[in-house]
């Protein structure tokens, strides 16, 4: 069957694969030169996949509130009269239940551990490089409400089968010892040893290089999607601009972009883009080797060869993709406490800091949505928010499996559209 995937991110490129893998006729969309030129850019390079507390849940309403008059808050909502931000900030917030968010950590966690098998068969497939690390992610914390609830929604996990190691600040340090020098308080940390993580960007280009040398797929870069074209009920073809694209299917794997092109199609996908932020700096002899999260402000930081990473924060503004220095400042301020004997933190002014902002594909509740759509070959393999490299393995292998026919490996439970009930 021929296929024509939207979006050449990490998601689309990982769906390719899969796709390619169970023998299809596979090309890809993507309006920019280059394929993980977005999202996939520069994200904070975790591999995360026993993370399984979605953005929704009890901790963060009682904060929402507070975020919303801090520019540096980890959150961010910028109330507007857009409608389809207002409709998802009422669902965010119905989703801020315990009962909503154990469910939906489930279903995050399902995906999450489904993940990981895929990527290692991917890897080992393809054998890309990407510079990855397989030393676990470490959270720590800096409150002590804050580790007492972690510690609970470890407990939680453990009951679905996900092992985490609680840690006190000594144990943290035994850990990565990268972190003695720091100057902000930790009050103890969860270490999850099956946790990995890379470079995106890497991955996702040596993966699209992969694809086209080895399983013929056509990468249609620097082309623009207008809109999709439907007769007698299905798409026929992705009107570009550089003309008419047809297939027998389409899968729709372009982010937060999803939505735009879904709606003149009759189609509500409850997707908005959450921004969020990074900055790259070079690395130094004594930089973390394990991926860290700092749990009080919502930012993560990796080791990616040459260059460490600190990626965070989340700003509901639209679509827009300004740089704000309001939201850098924390992600700067968290590697100077965290790590204070970085030589660039020597310098009044550095320079050598790279910035980068990007509109991540959320969903109110957490998970992302995979599967058919009311068109019968218009699927969908987006929503991912911050864990798109996380779930993009698993969620390609679904989707290649529903495309086929085929069960999926497992449950789709609280992921396809047509029970989103967000």
């Amino acid at each position: 069957m021929k296929i024509l995937v939207l979006g050449a991110g990490v998601s689309g490129i990982t769906t390719a694969w899969a796709l390619a893998e169970h023998g299809h006729d596979v090309q890809v969309l993507e309006e920019s030169g280059e394929a993980a030129s977005q999202c996939s850019f520069a994200n904070g390079g975790q591999l995360s996949y026993t993370h399984a507390e979605p953005w929704a849940n009890p901790g963060t309403l009682p904060k929402v509130l507070k975020w919303m008059f801090k520019e540096d808050a980890p959150l961010v909502m910028r109330f507007s009269p857009d409608l389809d931000m207002l409709r998802w900030a009422f669902a965010f917030l119905r989703n801020c239940t315990q009962a909503r968010s154990d469910r939906n950590s489930e279903t995050l966690l399902r995906l999450g551990l489904y993940s990981r098998l895929k990527m290692a068969e991917l890897l080992e497939s393809t054998e890309i490089e990407f510079h990855h690390l397989q030393k676990g992610i470490l959270h720590i914390f800096s409150k002590e409400h804050d580790y007492r609830a972690a510690m609970r929604q470890s407990l939680y996990q453990e009951k679905l089968g996900c092992h985490e190691d609680v840690l006190t600040l000594s144990q943290c340090l035994q850990h990565e010892p990268a972190l003695q020098h720091a100057t902000k308080r930790i009050v103890g940390g969860i270490y999850s040893q099956v946790d990995e993580s890379g470079d995106v960007h890497v991955f996702t280009q040596n993966l699209a290089k992969w694809c086209e040398e080895r399983r013929d797929v056509k990468i249609h870069y620097n082309t623009r999607l207008a809109w999709l074209r439907r007769k007698n009920g299905q798409i026929v073809a992705a009107e570009t601009s550089r003309g008419s694209i047809e297939a027998d299917a389409f899968v729709m794997c372009l982010g937060s972009h999803s939505p735009i092109f879904l709606k003149p199609l009759g189609i509500r996908a409850p997707i908005y883009p959450m921004k969020g932020y990074s900055i790259t700096i070079p690395s130094w002899e004594s930089a973390p080797e394990i991926s860290i999260t700092d749990n009080d402000k919502k930012i993560v930081i990796s080791r990616l060869g040459d260059y460490v990473r600190a990626a965070g924060t989340a700003e509901f503004a639209g679509y827009n993709t300004h740089i704000r220095e309001a939201r850098i400042a924390p992600l700067r301020r968290c590697l100077q406490q965290l790590f204070p004997d970085a030589p660039i933190f020597k310098h009044r002014h550095p320079t050598d800091i790279q910035n980068w902002a990007c509109l991540r594909p959320q969903t109110p509740d957490g998970p992302p949505i995979i599967g058919n759509t009311p068109i019968s070959n218009l699927y969908i393999n987006s929503g991912h928010g911050t864990l798109g490299w996380t779930q993009a393995a698993g969620s390609a292998a679904l989707l290649a499996n529903i495309v086929d026919g085929r069960n999926t490996e497992i449950s789709m439970n609280g992921l396809e559209l047509k029970n989103y009930v967000r």
